[in-house]
């Protein structure tokens, strides 16, 4: 048999349930039952308590008990315990002489020593015994005691007490019924969310990311559909983003991919001659598609997260020097002032991947030099306080529009007045920045420069 979640909780509850009403029971039942015999020997106590009244006149000094005989003590119950007749006279109602006997079996009377008067055998009394001294003169010159009584003595008594346990064996039974209704409908209630929960889980997998759930309440269940509903917002943005992903992923492939068959079937048709002018628009083509895919692999590493050793220790200042060097004749030759403002003395260190780190520099470069109008400026600072560094990148016109600047690190995206696809772009360098930046624990926004065009600010923790 499966054990649903359902069972288990069921016959938890009804488990413990069952033992709490058992231990309820047996306690109650022991407790009814020792109260029941102190009650009685309670009612034995004060017999013995009458008793002792009507035996202490005689013991004397010198005869001690000598003059208390069986008979006399017979005598002295029988006037004891005669009950008045009903009808309200003051008559005695006599006790029958089997019950005067039955009283003698069962009281007791011992002298100081703690000895039976009426018995030969001189045994120490039982701790099991119920006595009451017998006082004259103030003195305790005997006792009077009976045997406790360990079970139900009587027929009435003993009716009574089989009376109450029938009682207590149908409340049992009766709160065992109720403990499994009501656990039944307790815990169906409970595991109600559960099962819209798997309904819901079942139709997420069948592709439904728009199904929700009813939340109701503020308890775990209620935050688990919560989550839930958040999860299926989260996979269906998902799923959106990444059916535009490929949709422009296709996009950007077709264009080049439309020219390079274009112009290869105008030579292969000899409308266009093999000429050097042709082959090498052909060769930028492919250049950009080559970008294109580099671009794409370099993306699809960053999201894996294997890419990046964050172990090594690098002079930040030092390695962007380096890659600005680098740039220095392809800016001269785009009529862009290179601008550096940095103390080469000073070393700024920070653990990171000097791969990665490299290639953050060098595309934020490419892109500043792609994107400026000549003649234009291009500055790149830095500066450090104890626990950042602060990298800018700011060049100069055109700029970018100020709905634009959220969108920038957003894959494929271009702003068209200033970002075409003529320039050679794919729009995944910025991407590629920001995954680079946060792998190292760093921050990456857009502003606009003071110089007219874009700002590219970077925080890296420092050592």
């Amino acid at each position: 048999m499966r054990l649903t979640l359902f069972k288990k909780i069921l016959f938890s509850m009804l488990f413990i349930s069952a033992l709490m009403v058992l231990g309820m029971a047996w306690s109650i039942n022991d407790s009814f039952q020792t109260g029941l015999q102190k009650y009685l020997n309670n009612g034995e106590e004060k017999r013995l308590q009458v008793v002792s009244e009507y035996i202490a006149p005689y013991y004397s000094e010198q005869e001690e008990w000598h003059e208390l005989t069986p008979e006399r003590m017979g005598m002295i119950l029988f006037r004891a315990f005669s009950r008045p007749v009903d009808g309200g006279n003051n008559d005695p109602k006599p006790l029958r002489s089997d019950h005067v006997k039955r009283l003698l079996k069962r009281f007791i009377v011992l002298d100081k020593n703690l000895q039976p008067i009426f018995n030969s055998r001189k045994n120490k009394i039982s701790s099991e015994l119920i006595k009451v001294p017998v006082i004259k003169d103030d003195k305790t010159v005997g006792w009077v005691a009976t045997q406790k009584r360990d079970v139900i003595p009587g027929e009435l008594e003993s009716s009574f007490y089989q009376q109450q346990q029938h009682n207590l064996l149908l409340i049992v039974v009766w709160v065992t019924l109720l403990s499994f209704t009501l656990a039944w409908l307790l815990v169906r209630h409970f595991l109600t969310p559960l099962k819209r929960l798997e309904s819901a889980a079942n139709a997420l997998q069948e592709g439904d990311y728009l199904t929700k759930i009813e939340v109701e309440g503020e308890d775990e269940l209620a935050a688990l559909s919560k989550r839930f509903n958040e999860l299926s917002q989260s996979l269906f943005v998902q799923k959106e983003t990444r059916d535009q992903w490929l949709a422009d992923i296709s996009h950007e492939l077709r264009t080049p991919i439309s020219v390079l068959k274009s112009e290869i079937e105008a030579i292969q048709d000899g409308i266009r001659a093999a000429s050097p002018k042709y082959i090498d628009s052909l060769h930028y083509q492919v250049q950009n598609l080559s970008k294109l895919v580099e671009d794409l692999y370099q993306l699809s590493l960053s999201d894996s997260g294997m890419q990046f050793d964050l172990s090594e220790s690098i002079d930040v200042q030092s390695l962007l020097a380096t890659s600005c060097a680098q740039y220095q004749l392809r800016s001269q030759e785009k009529q862009i002032q290179l601008e550096t403002l940095f103390n080469l003395k000073k070393t700024l260190l920070m653990k990171g991947d000097r791969k990665s780190l490299i290639q953050l520099f060098s595309n934020l470069l490419e892109n500043s030099l792609r994107y400026t109008d000549a003649p234009g400026l291009l500055k790149v600072q830095l500066s450090a306080t104890k626990k950042q560094l602060v990298i800018r990148f700011e060049d100069s016109a055109p700029g970018v529009p100020e709905q634009a600047l959220p969108k920038l690190f957003e894959r494929l995206f271009r702003v068209d007045a200033s970002r075409s696809r003529l320039s050679g772009g794919s729009g995944l360098g910025l991407s590629i920045c920001e995954k680079i930046v946060k792998a190292h624990h760093g921050e990456i926004v857009a502003q606009h420069s003071d110089l007219g065009g874009l700002a590219i600010i970077i925080t890296l923790p420092r050592l």
